[in-house]
């Protein structure tokens, strides 16, 4: 952990670099491929937005995340469609076939957009359901506009979390 404590400290007076930071964890956190490599998205995010309160703006850090967020989402809805046109994967969809399932049938019936929002709060569906969606050829635009809603607020979430937890621990410190 010497290594984390080392790389935070030296790009903690960069702004480019935490923004690009923060949209890479978001990014990573909503595809399908990345996603299952990277540590907790909660972890990540928290970390990385409590370093950059003194050199980003609150507005940058929620831009930052909203939009890897939204990009993932969107990245991972496309894939699910060329899955779908190309067949591509019959082992992992062997392996996975029950969730997809399960997912596809509450996708199709009249709660589809809700369940696309809150999949954004729940780790393995976070990419799970923008690629069920995808596979099942949803509208594009309703993807995109339910994803960059459910990443905007996603990313208001993780902000009020460390800003919560920044204000009340100053007193302390």
């Amino acid at each position: 952990m010497a290594w984390l404590e080392t790389f935070l400290s030296q790009i903690v007076d960069r702004p480019v670099l935490i923004f690009a930071l923060l949209f890479a964890i978001a990014l990573g956190k909503s595809t399908v491929m990345i996603s299952s490599i990277l540590p907790p998205a909660s972890l990540m995010l928290l970390a990385v937005i409590a370093i950059s309160q003194p050199s980003l703006s609150i507005t940058l850090v929620w831009l930052a995340i909203t939009l890897g967020a939204t990009l993932g989402s969107v990245l991972t809805f496309h894939f699910g469609q060329l899955i779908n046109q190309r067949m591509l994967f019959p082992r992992f969809f062997s392996r996975h076939n029950s969730k997809l399932q399960r997912i596809s049938e509450k996708l199709q019936h009249k709660g589809g957009l809700l369940v696309l929002f809150t999949s954004r709060f729940v780790a393995v569906l976070r990419y799970m359901v923008p690629m069920a969606s995808g596979m099942m050829t949803f509208s594009r635009t309703r993807v995109y506009c339910v994803t960059a809603f459910s990443a905007a607020v996603w990313a208001c979430l993780f902000i009020g979390i460390v800003s919560g937890a920044l204000y009340f621990a100053a007193p302390i410190i």
